[in-house]
């Protein structure tokens, strides 16, 4: 997580509006360091799948209002289960999303 941690903090890109950072296996330390990032604040897509996210990460994600950008974002092949999908329907903080992959979470 030691990578995303550095992306997350980095000022260098604040016109990201694209972070794929899929099949890294980051799992909720990665995922709650970049819900944590003020840095991302352009991002309009987001792909976390198969990093071993649980529903902490994702509950991180949703409580984080570093994203009034993201329309789109790729949660599948974690592990997010029922508690992170209530987190993330009940999120008043994606405002512009219209896209959000969810499959294979255990729901």
């Amino acid at each position: 997580a030691a990578g995303v941690q550095a992306l997350a903090v980095s000022s260098f890109f604040p016109n990201l509006s694209s972070l794929d950072v899929s099949k890294n296996d980051i799992g909720v330390a990665g995922i709650q360091e970049l819900a944590a990032s003020s840095s991302l604040f352009s991002l309009t897509y987001l792909n976390v799948s198969e990093n071993r996210i649980c529903a902490a990460g994702v509950q991180a994600l949703a409580a984080s209002s570093f994203f009034p950008e993201l329309a789109s974002m790729d949660a599948s092949k974690n592990e997010i289960g029922d508690a992170g999908m209530q987190a993330l329907a009940a999120s008043i903080f994606f405002p512009k999303l219209t896209s959000l992959n969810v499959s294979v979470n255990r729901l």
